[in-house]
């Protein structure tokens, strides 16, 4: 995610030059060739299943919901209590809404109105249970099942709710542009080795974690809207409600084995469609902006990362400008920018950005991590990567220079300025005092970390590690550990005090 403010320091140089145990091993997309074949069944790879419909009552900013989960127990140990993040309840207080002081303004420039989802019912096999909404910001759902969940055992979970969206300029929430809907449904907690990961929404990073799902979701919105979206639009026709007086659109959509489901709707989008090695992509942008150019950067991204790591597996990809103050932000099949980056003005970050959150579609969408405990793993490697994308579109002098100023600059600016002194990478979000101090230590330094790998392990074995890593933990969560499993299994060698040295409390720089 573009969880930082980045700089426009150095841009004139940039136009000049633009003009456990050991994995097995296989060779499967050596060569950088995108295999062509039978597309393949990604919904083997969920975990739960969701059903979810919507409707969306545009005056009142409220999208009443119904939801039905088939919720499976992947895990050896059997549960009496299952656990659901509510995200949109951290929006409720102005005091406790998950952005620093300095940044309230830019968040909400048409001032603060709550934002939060009210539980209605929630059953469990079509019977009423206790459930307990808690945890910090009441963030949790906890639901008392009426049995105990055995391993390997599946369950229907039905919940009812409304979600009130809002005027913030951000992930969840609505602008002078776009309605916003990211991390605004209940999604499943994941139980791991520690037990129940039910971390709050904290203002630094991407405090996200969750399990590949597949989902069907029906929204009933305006009929003059337009819809950006995770996962793939099956079917759009008119709606007229029986209750009330409401005609609209309905959308039907289906997404497979993704890790959250988000979208952006407005009434004044353009949309500009084109394809990138038989991958359908979409450019949702306003009028005189840079759709053109948002959609050269989605095509060559989705192209370059398929030949750098492995084929995206999914049949669409969409970028959407975007109400976002922050800048980027991923989820599954679709991106958030700022719409203020697709001027002119801004041309060049723009593209930087949107190679940033593609790369994102492979670290975080098709490998997932802890983003809480673990955010390098995914956004240390997803800035390394912008540089390879710069490398295999403009050549090496280029990636050089944008590594220069994109990320060795603005460690050393972010160092100076906050008198950094021995600050390892792989501190957890909660860790964090600012955005700043994160970007400095997660981006930068963490990019230059895998930099620095790639310097030692030499290019050759580099590409190799990407390719392993990503075959061998596909639509799975990882942990440092597999990275360093990779490296090992790649090079023959160990690479214990490398990583000990950038992720531990260290003074380990350039």
């Amino acid at each position: 995610m573009g969880k930082r403010s980045i700089k426009v320091v150095g841009f004139l140089l940039i136009i000049i030059i633009l003009g456990m145990g050991l994995p097995t091993l296989s060779t499967k997309f050596f060569g950088g060739k995108i295999q062509k074949g039978k597309k393949e069944d990604l919904s083997q790879y969920a975990v739960h299943n969701y059903k979810i419909e919507g409707r969306f009552f545009e005056e009142e900013k409220i999208l009443e919901v119904e939801q039905r989960i088939n919720y499976k127990n992947q895990h050896k140990v059997s549960f009496d209590r299952i656990y659901f993040h509510l995200y949109p309840n951290a929006f409720k207080e102005e005091e406790k809404v998950p952005f620093f002081k300095e940044e309230l303004i830019k968040a909400y420039p048409l001032g603060f109105q709550p934002g939060y989802i009210d539980i209605e019912e929630v059953l469990v096999g079509n019977k009423g249970v206790n459930y307990e909404i808690g945890g910090e910001n009441n963030t949790i759902l906890a639901i008392d099942l009426l049995k105990e969940l055995q391993p390997n055992q599946k369950i229907l979970i039905d919940i009812k709710y409304k979600v009130n969206l809002p005027p913030a300029y951000s992930r969840f929430g609505y602008g002078e542009n776009t309605y916003n809907f990211g991390n605004w449904y209940p999604i499943a907690a994941i139980y791991d080795d520690r037990g129940w990961n039910l971390e709050p929404y904290y203002k630094v990073g991407d405090p996200f974690y969750s399990e590949v799902s597949n989902y069907q979701v029906i929204l009933k919105l305006p009929k003059d809207f337009k819809l950006a979206t995770t996962g793939k639009i099956k079917s759009r026709k008119n709606y007229k409600a029986k209750d009330i007086d409401y005609r609209g659109l309905i959308w039907e959509i289906e997404a497979e084995a993704v890790r959250d489901f988000a979208w952006v709707t407005s009434r004044d989008f353009k949309v500009k469609m084109g394809k990138a090695d038989g991958i359908n992509i979409e450019v949702y942008y306003f009028q005189g902006q840079q759709g053109n150019k948002a959609l050269e950067v989605a095509q060559d991204g989705i192209k370059i990362f398929n030949n750098l790591f492995c084929p995206y597996p999914y049949e669409q990809f969409t970028v959407v400008a975007c109400d976002f103050f922050i800048g980027g932000m991923e989820y599954p099949n679709l991106v958030y920018i700022d719409y203020n980056r697709f001027s002119q003005s801004n041309i060049i970050i723009l593209e930087y950005i949107i190679a940033h959150e593609i790369a994102h579609q492979w670290w975080y969408g098709i490998i997932g991590n802890d983003q809480i405990n673990s955010p390098w793993i995914d956004e240390a490697l997803t800035e390394y990567s912008t540089i390879l994308y710069y490398r295999e579109k403009y050549g090496e002098e280029a990636a050089m220079n944008m590594l220069k100023t994109m990320i060795i600059d603005e460690y050393v600016r972010g160092k100076k300025v906050l008198d950094i002194r021995k600050e390892g990478v792989g501190k957890s979000i909660d860790k964090f005092k600012s955005n700043m101090e994160y970007a400095t230590i997660v981006y930068s330094k963490g990019a230059m970390m895998f930099y620095e790998l790639e310097r030692e392990v030499g290019r050759e074995n580099f590409n190799k590690i990407l390719k392993y890593y990503i075959e061998n933990n596909r639509f799975k969560n990882v942990e440092e550990k597999n990275i360093k499993n990779i490296v090992k299994a790649v090079t023959g060698k160990d690479y214990q005090e490398f990583f000990d040295k950038w992720l531990e409390e260290s003074s380990m720089d350039m």
